[in-house]
């Protein structure tokens, strides 16, 4: 398993777009498309996982998300892995680099919006709030120090 962080100025940008897009997720598509528009900022980027030369799972390192009038800031957003490796930990790795990514942009925290119960809870996060996301759903906000 190879994981890579790649950023709007990298040459594999629209192209692994273009494969983020491909995945059976609508998020997927909300994504690819934020990437295809260069609706980036410097330090915003994607965390894929990739094997035997294949997008398997991917995330985001965002300012944000798809929830709004909320005070907090960075997120990481749009974790998803292909089902077939779903069990193996490939989340938490991306989520892991993500961090990564934001503790070396200055922040000191990050924050997740998901429905999910009990996954990012797994690497430390814990809910401090509730919001409703661009498409009417009650979602809840996780934080966790990095």
């Amino acid at each position: 398993m190879d994981y890579q962080v790649l950023k709007q100025q990298n040459e594999k940008w629209l192209s692994v777009a273009e494969e983020i897009d491909q995945a059976d997720w609508k998020a997927a598509n909300y994504l690819a498309n934020k990437m295809k528009n260069n609706d980036f900022l410097a330090w915003e980027g994607v965390v894929t996982a990739v094997e035997n030369e294949k997008i398997i799972g991917f995330c985001s390192f965002v300012e944000k998300d798809i929830v709004e009038d909320i005070p907090y800031s960075p997120y990481i957003a749009i974790v998803y892995v292909d089902p077939t490796y779903r069990g193996n930990h490939i989340s938490q790795q991306l989520v892991q680099i993500a961090e990564e990514q934001l503790a070396k942009n200055g922040f000191d925290h990050a924050y997740i919006v998901t429905q999910h119960q009990g996954l990012y809870e797994k690497s430390g996060y814990q809910e401090i709030d509730h919001a409703v996301d661009k498409f009417g759903r009650k979602m809840r906000v996780l934080e966790k120090a990095i």
